[in-house]
């Protein structure tokens, strides 16, 4: 074994000398009308060869070659960058506007009202909208045609909310209020001036409220 290693070793020697040599002496170039086949090494010969010229034995040189051509090739690992949801911002006033309005709770319903002195709902949320320099419709009806449509999973304190009236079939916008907190579980509560309660929260798995949601919107 040692003797046919020591035999490729000065094989490859010997070729890589005889190339040098025609390299450098003219003598032993070929015509400039002939083609010349470039002398082709292996990474193991030239491995080799480079071990040998350090004191390294050929069965040295030979491993470290191998072990060179294995480490010459890595596999390109891909960065992986998570996409990052873009978080929807509540406007800076929405805080301020909701605890002004539950400074209103308790102020009795008003048909047709518009002022402290009494509300009817879409009087409440006109009013409140008004004082942080927001304008709504005169009427729930109208107002359910304001702003963007927003799926009830994308709820957020501040928006509108509306519910048909007492005739829960027609599923005709009749009532507004304003969502001031979502719930853990999707659901929301809401600020509104309703008929038995004036300015009261109710949430919305109440009864009469779940069997009426219609949809809601958001006005900034």
């Amino acid at each position: 074994m040692r003797f046919s290693i020591r035999i490729f070793a000065t094989i490859a020697i010997a070729a890589a000398t005889t190339a040098t040599a025609m390299a450098v002496s003219p003598l032993l170039q070929p015509a400039a009308d002939k083609q010349v086949t470039p002398l082709k090494i292996s990474l193991a010969t030239s491995h080799l060869l480079a071990g040998l010229g350090n004191g390294i034995t050929p069965i040295q040189a030979d491993n470290n070659a191998l072990i060179a051509g294995i480490n010459l090739w890595k596999p390109e690992i891909p960065e992986i960058h998570p996409v990052e949801e873009a978080e929807e911002t509540i406007p800076e006033y929405i805080d301020d506007m909701l605890g002004h309005a539950s400074t209103f709770i308790g102020t009795r319903y008003r048909r047709g009202g518009k002022a402290p002195g009494g509300f009817d709902c879409s009087g409440f949320t006109s009013y409140v909208f008004r004082q942080f320099g927001v304008a709504l419709n005169p009427t729930s009806r109208s107002q359910y045609t304001q702003g963007t449509q927003i799926e009830t999973e994308n709820l957020q304190p501040g928006d509108l909310v509306f519910f048909s009236g007492r005739a829960v079939s027609r599923k005709r916008v009749g009532h507004v209020g304003i969502v001031t907190e979502i719930c853990p579980d999707g659901s929301f509560r809401f600020i509104h001036s309703s008929c038995s309660l004036g300015v009261t929260i109710s949430h919305s798995q109440e009864k009469y409220y779940s069997r009426r949601y219609i949809g809601a919107r958001r006005v900034e």
